[in-house]
């Protein structure tokens, strides 16, 4: 093994030099190392393949012609042993057209004998561009372990999850590459596209929450859900939920939907193929099992029609049924206001209303067809105001409250 004067180990790229002419490799290897590289060398396939196992390089100068095989046919297995290892093909006796297209899908590039090492230098430079090291931990013979992390571990728990998954579907950085690329053209969105620097260092956790273009772009090629990716990047939707719930404002206000839906999971009964739905019977004897299902899904059948509002500090029209800070579940799908009748208030729809002056809880009386009066509670102290009836939209009515007191439960 040969490093450059004065190098640090930790700190430098590794590169393997693969080669059958002595002269070429140790020329091609200082070159390298005074580019700031640490180098080691190989001159048969056989050794290049245990070099890789032994040493885990960064980087490959890779000869097609070695003594004991092709290194166009070593490929695969170069691969399979260290996916992110950055491979040059070095070629002489073929075409630079054939060597790339036989390795397109496993390396960074070519260079041709004579190597112009000015162009191999800003081939090297760029491929690794915005990579950090990972030290390799081996136990030297002296018996004194090196300290580090492994190649290809982590302990970010979104590279953990992408290693995991890559894993399990046999990717490696390029097929991560190519299918982010696909999606970015696919949906005309450049951000979605995810390089090779950019997944290592995502992996690696210097980059700990990546956009969500590319977020979406990993769950979609990895095949992961949105609640692991979420718990990896530190996310808690549910909590989440329950503190946006939780949060009051000046304004009555309505909590988005998506934060309402998302991740949020729900049981439905499934019932037996024999089930006879129009025969009074006890349901157990009727029912399968129960499924739990995503609230997400369901809403892409028939969008959610209930709605969770919290209500503003000074929103007091509907004091003390819902005083301010108060929770309600409101029913979009009932949004009809009736006719003036004497009814008691403890009777009455209580609605969620927009109004040109903003959100309110209050009750509401149609006049005439033409003219909605708001009405608050009476123990509220507010006064009714009128309008026409396209100058106010009845939202919703209020089928349930938590009042601010109560614990709000995930």
């Amino acid at each position: 093994m040969t490093f450059g004067p004065g190098s640090d180990h930790d700190s430098k790229f590794k590169i393997l030099v693969a080669d059958d002419d002595t002269t070429i490799r140790s020329t091609l290897a200082e070159a390298v190392r005074a580019w700031g590289y640490r180098t080691v060398e190989a001159a048969t396939l056989a050794e290049t393949l245990a070099v890789v196992d032994r040493e885990r390089p960064h980087g490959l100068l890779l000869d097609v012609k070695l003594p004991d095989g092709s290194g166009i046919s070593a490929l695969d297995e170069l691969r399979r042993r260290s996916p992110d290892l950055v491979i040059v093909i070095i070629t002489g006796y073929i075409t630079p057209k054939d060597a790339f297209e036989a390795g397109v899908r496993h390396v960074y590039g070519y260079v041709t004998k004579p190597i112009d090492q000015e162009h191999l230098r800003t081939m090297l430079a760029q491929a690794f561009r915005g990579r950090t090291i990972e030290i390799v931990e081996r136990r030297k013979p002296s018996g004194q372990v090196k300290r580090g992390r492994p190649q290809r571990q982590t302990n970010a728990p979104l590279g953990q999850l992408v290693l995991k998954a890559m894993k399990l579907l046999g990717l490696n950085y390029k097929d991560i590459v190519a299918a982010s690329e696909k999606l970015a053209r696919q949906n005309n969105n450049a951000d979605m596209r995810i390089g090779k620097s950019t997944l290592g260092n995502i992996i690696s956790g210097s980059i700990r929450q990546p956009g969500t273009a590319k977020l979406d772009s990993l769950r979609i090629i990895l095949n992961l859900s949105r609640a692991d990716v979420d718990a990896a990047i530190g996310l808690q939707p549910e909590r989440r939920f329950a503190e946006q719930l939780g949060m009051t404002r000046a304004r009555t206000h309505e909590v988005p939907i998506d934060a309402v839906t998302r991740h949020r999971r729900i049981k439905m009964p499934i019932l037996r193929d024999d089930a006879k739905l129009d025969e009074t019977q006890f349901f157990e004897g009727s029912l399968k099992h129960w499924a739990s299902i995503e609230v997400e899904y369901l809403s892409s059948f028939y969008p959610p029609y209930f709605a969770y509002v919290v209500v503003g500090e000074d929103d007091s029209n509907a004091a003390p049924i819902a005083p301010p800070g108060s929770r309600l579940l409101v029913n979009k799908l009932l949004n009809k206001v009736n006719s003036a009748e004497n009814s008691s208030f403890h009777e009455r729809e209580l609605f969620y209303v927009l109004t040109p002056n903003g959100h309110t809880c209050v009750y509401a009386e149609l006049v005439a067809g033409e003219k909605i009066v708001l009405i608050p509670h009476p123990a509220s102290g507010n006064v009714r105001e009128e309008f026409h009836r396209d100058e106010v939209m009845i939202i919703g009515q209020v089928v349930g409250v938590l009042y601010p007191n109560q614990k709000i439960r995930d």
